[in-house]
């Protein structure tokens, strides 16, 4: 899972609901994230940001919420910019409140964690991020017990999103004032002061944007299409008069042709005219 944020009002953007590869489950997860993030940041000033959320290289639907923690670290990863440890997985639901929710197919999903480790070498600091209320439904198998119990692969529960954050970044989460600041050298408070230099960003935006359409439609600063003036001949008259009305009209006004038309024969008379042959 990747995320990347800028400035914007847009919120999280789910990739792959945009495409039509995520299913309503999902969907909603990634929308929770969005009301997550405003409860925590969002109480004194409007977040300004979008951010962009994929599961990269997913080439089939993708539906379900025990994702959401995931996304959500990923985040607030890329707000604050504390990388996160790739030595971890991490399932688990979320709410708008930040607790962590059990999800199905544990033991399922850290078995095939534990099976890539171990094809690719067991380190010792590998492990997983569960919740909490799904620890009393683990049955792992026995290798993956064995190797718990050797200190070769770690489960850790967490309950919060501030917990699973603090183990992924090894920085402490922060724990907002009476004035819905964190304290300095957080990851809350990185992610706050990334938010408000948006905020800033988007007000310079939209003061300038104000200050065009202020000089746009300033008395005396926007521009009228004009007509050209019309040409005078040296009495001051105008270049072409209008005929009066007791002086003829030429034929040619009328549609018909003149005497020097007639005689050239360049043009017929009109059907049904006088001394016309009808055609």
């Amino acid at each position: 899972v990747t995320a990347v944020v800028y400035p914007g009002v847009e919120g999280p953007v789910n990739i792959a609901r945009e495409v039509e590869m995520s299913g309503p489950l999902h969907s909603k997860g990634v929308l929770v994230l969005a009301g997550f993030l405003a409860a925590r940041f969002a109480q004194s000033r409007p977040p300004m940001f979008g951010a962009s959320l994929v599961f990269e290289q997913t080439y089939e639907a993708i539906d379900g919420d025990s994702a959401s923690s995931s996304e959500l670290y990923a985040l607030l990863s890329s707000l604050s910019g504390f990388p996160l440890r790739q030595d971890l997985a991490v399932t688990g639901s979320v709410d708008q409140q930040g607790s962590i929710q059990p999800v199905g197919g544990l033991n399922e999903k850290i078995e095939a964690f534990f099976d890539i480790c171990t094809a690719k070498g067991l380190t010792g600091t590998q492990g997983v991020l569960i919740p909490e209320r799904n620890r009393d439904a683990l049955m792992l198998r026995s290798d993956v017990v064995e190797s718990i119990a050797k200190g070769g692969f770690h489960i850790y529960t967490v309950t919060t999103v501030e917990e699973g954050i603090e183990l992924l970044t090894g920085t402490p989460a922060g724990v907002a004032d009476e004035h819905g600041h964190y304290p300095e050298g957080t990851v809350f408070r990185a992610a706050e002061t990334r938010l408000k230099h948006f905020h800033q960003a988007m007000g310079e935006l939209g003061r300038g944007g104000l200050r065009a359409a202020r000089r746009r439609t300033r008395p005396g600063t926007h521009h009228r299409r004009r007509c050209p003036p019309r040409r005078r001949n040296p009495a001051g008259a105008r270049h072409r008069a209008r005929p009066d009305a007791a002086d003829p009209i030429p034929a040619t006004r009328c549609g018909l042709p003149d005497a020097a038309q007639l005689a050239r024969g360049r043009r017929r008379l009109p059907r049904g005219h006088p001394g016309g042959d009808g055609r």
